[in-house]
């Protein structure tokens, strides 16, 4: 028989008692919690009444003036504000409440603090309890009406859940009220949003009977004003069927602050070349499976990110291994970072040759693989790797100094963008100004290119004329300022044709050229073709260069003339005397002061004048550089042809 004494038997005592005052803590606790959790949404108000309680009650003890009340009371009142919420009107909810029980506090701390609530419990108390009731009926209104669903199981957005969930229930009711009920849109209706990053929305909508899905892709500003929406914060994708689109909504810009450049990410024949403005990339296709390569085309004015834009495609291009060819009017001043990185050809004769050049290599090319039974280039294909041919991408900037209207240099160019895609040869042109003329004023050029990329960047001035962009363009570039209100520049910021975020606005990330260039890879270009004469004339396939023309009409002219003429009789001959126009503008220009001085502005105010005001200022300077024409004494004066 054991005996304890009594120590060890209180001991015993106090650590059973502990025991159960930990238990009942623990178990207290997990009530309280399974409380607050199952009742938070409903007793919400009453925290707020609780937390102005607990202010007045310990500003006494801690010194608290009601200043310095009064200041905590706006703070809180600026944080219910600024914190984000689903709508204005929960915010404009929250600073109300904060703004009423902070007041109430304020008055309570200036009365006397906890005196005045020992002396007055009931009004003190029943006051704000009764401001609390007041002020919660709209957040139990709110909970009665949109009472969170059951957790769904997952769905597809191309099928509406058969319950809406709460995201889908406050986006449906936006649509319907503040799009649709304002005209926009009419004929939609939104069945399924899902939230793939945090302040982006991407909805199914389905479109009634009669409805055209076209004009709905160019709806995207009238959304934005309906939902106040920042400019180019709403795409529109397409399904695959015509009755449903998909829309996304971006309260949440991901690009504002600009894009940090990564490196190079080709894969697959496309590449990164923006980020939209939902954090999503938007590619650049350089070529697909059995298709070809593709060109593109590249429009931005002075600032606007062209340049960048273009570092970014010849740091992919070389990464990928694909040849690249550079082409810069202006001697080395638009892409001087990529001198030493690819082939370059500085110059407006240079880069004018090294699109003859091209399009030598891509008939070239057109033959060898025809003769080898190749439909379209593949260089997997075991076939084109006998021939050692390799995918060429050449890059024009400036394009405008060099495609001057009525020249042959244009249906060369025409010809080269129509023909390039199957023999793995692709053409990238690049202009600042938003004409038809930057493109030589041909149409077809401009579709040829515009069928595989079109990258649209700020523009400043419309212009007069054909506009460059294409006829389905969705987006408005010359809308985009020059810097945002915090005074950052927009500088990459556009729109991507082609992409799965018709009319959203889009970033190219920041690079840095001269790190890129130097850690691109060498690609050495190999030219199946020789380098062109500079001094041969244009010729394009089917036609007859102009000595070979002279020589047929010497020999007696076509075969019906030699007949008549060898039996005596028939019309009487007749000599055709073929005009011959000048094949650039710098031959143009000679010719016109050749006639007499002109200045500048007569010659531009010429109705046969095939160039714009900034083409004809660079082929004057390149003429007077050379010594081949003087300038005039003053500004203004006629130009002369030098002695």
């Amino acid at each position: 028989m054991s005996t304890r004494t009594a120590d060890e038997i209180r001991a015993d005592r106090l650590a059973k008692l502990g025991r159960l005052l930990t238990a009942l803590v623990a178990v207290t606790a997990y009530a309280v919690a399974t409380l607050v959790k199952r009742s938070w949404r409903r007793l919400f108000p009453f925290y707020w009444v609780a937390a102005e309680l607990a202010v007045a009650w310990v500003a006494g003890p801690l010194g608290l003036s009601w200043q310095t009340v009064a200041i905590l009371a706006l703070a809180i009142a600026a944080t219910a504000v600024g914190w984000r919420a689903r709508s204005r009107t929960v915010r404009a909810w929250r600073a109300a409440i904060a703004v009423v029980l902070g007041g109430y506090a304020v008055a309570t701390v200036a009365a006397g603090g906890p005196a005045a609530l020992a002396a007055h419990p009931t009004l003190t108390i029943a006051v704000p309890t009764l401001l609390g009731v007041v002020l919660g009926w709209p957040w139990w209104h709110h909970l009665r009406h949109h009472a969170p669903a059951p957790a769904p199981a997952p769905v597809v957005l191309d099928e509406p859940a058969e319950v809406a969930d709460p995201l889908t229930a406050h986006w449906e009711q936006r649509w319907q009220h503040e799009v649709v009920g304002q005209g926009v849109c009419t004929g939609t209706t939104l069945v399924k949003a899902i939230e793939p990053r945090p302040g982006v929305t991407e909805a199914l909508v389905r479109l009634a009977p009669g409805t055209k899905p076209g004009p709905l892709f160019k709806s995207g500003p009238d959304v934005e004003v309906a939902l106040d929406l920042n400019e180019g914060a709403v795409g529109w994708r397409s399904t695959g069927k015509t009755a449903r689109l998909r829309v996304i909504l971006v309260e949440r810009s991901y690009i504002a602050g600009g894009v940090k450049w990564t490196g190079p990410t080709y894969s697959g024949g496309r590449f990164e070349i923006v980020r939209f403005t939902d954090g999503s990339p938007g590619q650049w296709v350089v070529s697909r499976p059995n298709f070809g390569v593709l060109g593109g085309l590249v429009v931005g004015s002075s600032g606007s990110g062209k340049s960048r834009a273009l570092g970014v495609l010849i740091a992919n291009l070389l990464a990928a291994g694909i040849q690249v060819a550079v082409g810069d009017p202006q001697n080395g001043q638009s892409l001087p970072a990529w001198k030493d990185a690819v082939e370059y050809h500085p110059g407006v004769d240079k880069t004018a040759l090294l699109g003859r050049r091209l399009h030598a290599e891509i008939m070239r090319r057109s033959k060898l693989l025809a003769d080898a039974g190749v439909d379209a280039f593949d260089e997997n294909d075991p076939r084109v790797k006998a021939l050692g041919l390799r995918a060429l991408v050449a890059i024009i900037d400036e394009c405008q100094l060099v495609l001057i209207p009525n020249t042959p240099i244009v249906a060369l160019f025409e010809q080269a963008a129509e023909t390039m895609r199957k023999t793995g040869v692709g053409l990238v042109l690049a202009t600042q100004l938003p004409q038809m003329k930057s493109l030589g004023g041909s149409v077809r050029l401009r579709d040829a290119l515009v069928a595989g990329n079109a990258l649209i960047l700020r523009l400043s001035n419309r212009g007069s004329g054909t506009t460059i962009l294409p006829d389905d363009f969705v987006g408005d570039p010359f809308a985009l300022p020059r810097e945002l209100e915090d005074g950052t520049p927009t500088a990459g910021m556009g729109y991507l044709r082609h992409s799965n975020r018709v009319g959203m606005l889009c970033r190219v990330p920041y690079l840095d050229e001269t790190a890129a260039a130097a850690a691109a890879p060498r690609v050495p270009v190999r030219w199946n073709v020789p380098e062109i004469d500079p001094a041969s004339p244009i010729v394009l396939p089917g036609h007859r260069a102009p000595a070979a023309k002279a020589a047929a009409t010497a020999g007696g002219g076509s075969a019906v003339d030699r007949l008549r003429a060898a039996f005596g009789g028939g019309r009487k001959a007749t000599t055709v005397v073929e005009q011959v126009t000048p094949q650039t503008s710098t031959e143009w220009v000679l010719a016109c002061l050749r006639r007499g001085p002109a200045s500048a502005q007569a010659l531009l105010d010429r109705p046969d004048c095939p160039v714009n005001q900034a083409q004809l200022y660079a082929v004057l300077t390149k003429l007077k550089d050379s010594g081949r024409i003087t300038p005039p004494a003053q500004r203004g004066g006629p130009f002369t042809i030098s002695a």
